[in-house]
């Protein structure tokens, strides 16, 4: 399937490159796995596809890339819908699909962690702790397989569970359980990540911050520890809440999160620490149908209201999740679950732990059940539909209903225009007034997502060319109206290589209606000094020339 080490193709051997490269493929079938991601929005070209297993044949490969002048994007899983992982600019694609055991070399694995292996990959665990060190080529499914037999979990809960593990670190990506558990970025302790340059460097949360504005690394070379640094610019926004979108900068910051959601511009995760939590045991899962809009808001509104506290007022408990469908995404899934009242005018998903009344019983006592019984009466709910874990499977088939529906319609026409957009809890009623507007360009649309953190996503579903320039305008207008109103135009999914047209008619960047040409050029700037050959991941957040 692929050469180890040296390439015998009389491509690359022509050249000099060092010893120490991983294996790699330049098969033109392979590569095409390479080109595209789950949205199948971008298509790429790449001469050769590289298999890294550590950071060391990671750092041997951007050598060579600098020395070649070679472009390198960064492949995960592939789940991505941004274009991150598109090789648009040619060059060599670095794939961590083979780093599924952890061996270091920027960092000495604590005491107190016992090696588990799990199938072919493996990973450091340290039980008490509640902390493991993983590669980043394992699937955030094998990760919560292997983490179960100890009782442990991995929380933030990306919606994809093909993802690997570093490309969710590399988003700061986030699912239905972050609305408890919050982004990817708070369960991150450090990182093991190869600089562009070639240089690997271990993170620390803590350890590691700027001075002032000033970042600098200790690295760890073959030739002997050297610093690289670089200057946060002025003026560059700090978002607090839920954010994916652009670099985090800021004074004084911890450098872990320089790199989480940094979308591989600045470096290549080999390694992840990350804190764990126990399993929750018992966990009731209810989506609830109302009868009107109100009711389902005012019903969202009371779960949200102290989601800092440990109960909310007037309910059994905090939801771990909260999720919305509206009229039109139910009736995309009423075919497969005719159940459905059709006089819902929309739904809410939520998860709430409980302690079992009896050891043997897997079911929540009669008060709490009544507790939210009460509540969702009290909110006019049209019906309701509970199950425990153990009958969780067709909660998890109600939840992927609507994406497979949605995209069976759209294979048959030109697509669709998903917005990933969030705005703070204030703002959120004027947002929804956006996304109600917009449903009247003459498009269909399904409005659906993580209502808990004022983060919906409206897909636009065009018949044709016309209706999809109709919807693009409209898709413009949203991200301009959540940026107004203090929110982000990505919250969990990234910008990647996305551009949009902007009121004067020209193809732009999509991170800059957002952070305008000053926030690109601070992102460029700090690119420029961690990446002076602008080798790796060409085109994600920032064109490679910005002025």
């Amino acid at each position: 399937m692929s050469t180890p080490h040296q390439p015998e193709s009389p491509h690359l051997s022509e050249q000099r490159i060092p010893t120490g490269l991983p294996s790699v493929s330049e098969d033109p079938e392979k590569i095409r796995n390479y080109l595209s991601d789950e949205s199948a929005a971008m298509h790429g070209s790449a001469d050769a596809v590289f298999f890294p297993t550590d950071a060391n044949q990671v750092s041997a490969l951007l050598l060579a890339a600098q020395q070649q002048e070679k472009p390198v994007t960064i492949s995960a899983g592939g789940t991505s819908i941004t274009g991150s992982r598109v090789p648009t600019g040619g060059g060599w694609v670095l794939s961590v699909e083979r780093m599924r055991d952890v061996q270091p070399v920027a960092f000495t694995v604590p005491e107190g962690y016992d090696h588990v292996r799990h199938g072919d990959m493996s990973f450091y665990l340290d039980v008490e702790a509640q902390s493991a060190i993983a590669p980043v080529g394992i699937t955030l499914t094998e990760f919560a397989e292997a983490l179960a037999r100890f009782g442990l979990a991995y929380p933030p809960d990306p919606t994809e569970m093909t993802a690997m593990l570093g490309g969710t670190v590399a988003t700061n990506a986030s699912g239905a359980r972050s609305y408890h558990y919050r982004p990817t970025r708070s369960w991150i302790r450090a990182l093991e990540v190869v600089l562009p340059t070639g240089g690997t460097v271990w993170l620390k949360r803590g350890e590691h911050r700027a001075h002032g504005r000033r970042i600098e690394f200790p690295v760890r070379t073959s030739d002997d520890a050297v610093a690289r640094g670089a200057e946060i610019p002025t003026g560059y926004p700090v978002f607090t809440s839920k954010n994916a979108a652009g670099l985090y900068l800021a004074e004084g910051m911890d450098l872990v999160d320089l790199f989480v959601g940094s979308e591989g511009i600045l470096g290549v995760i080999t390694a992840v620490q990350v804190e764990l939590v126990q399993i929750p045991r018992d966990v009731v899962t209810t989506v609830a149908f109302f009868r009107s809009v109100e009711d389902t808001l005012s019903f969202v509104a009371l779960l949200r209201a102290n989601r800092a506290e440990t109960t909310v007022a007037d309910a059994p408990g905090a939801p771990l999740s909260l999720e919305y469908f509206d009229r039109r995404a139910l009736g995309f899934m009423r075919g497969a679950f005719p159940e459905i009242p059709r006089d819902a005018t929309g739904a809410v998903l939520f998860e709430f732990v409980f302690e079992r009344p009896a050891a043997h019983n897997p079911y929540p006592d009669r008060r709490t059940l009544r507790g939210w019984q009460a509540l969702l009466g009290k909110h006019n709910a049209r019906a309701d539909w509970s199950v425990t874990r153990e009958d969780s499977a067709t909660i998890r088939q109600f939840r992927h209903a609507l994406p497979e529906a949605v995209n069976a319609w759209v294979r048959a026409r030109v697509g669709k225009l998903g917005t990933d957009m969030a705005v703070p809890p204030r703002h959120f009623r004027r947002m929804l007034d956006a996304y109600r507007q917009a449903e009247e360009c003459g498009v269909q649309t399904v409005c659906f997502g993580h209502i808990g953190d004022c983060h919906l996503h409206l897909n636009f579903l065009p018949e044709d060319n016309e209706q999809l320039s109709v919807a693009r305008s409209a898709y413009r207008e949203l991200a301009q109206r959540a940026v107004e109103l203090g929110g982000t135009i990505s919250a969990e999914h990234g910008v990647g290589k996305k551009s949009i047209e902007d009121e004067q008619g020209r193809t732009v960047p999509y991170l800059e209606m957002m952070l305008g040409r000053e926030g690109l050029r601070a992102i460029h700037t700090v690119k420029r000094a961690l990446d002076p050959g602008f080798i790796l991941n060409r085109g994600n957040m920032v064109p490679q020339e910005y002025r």
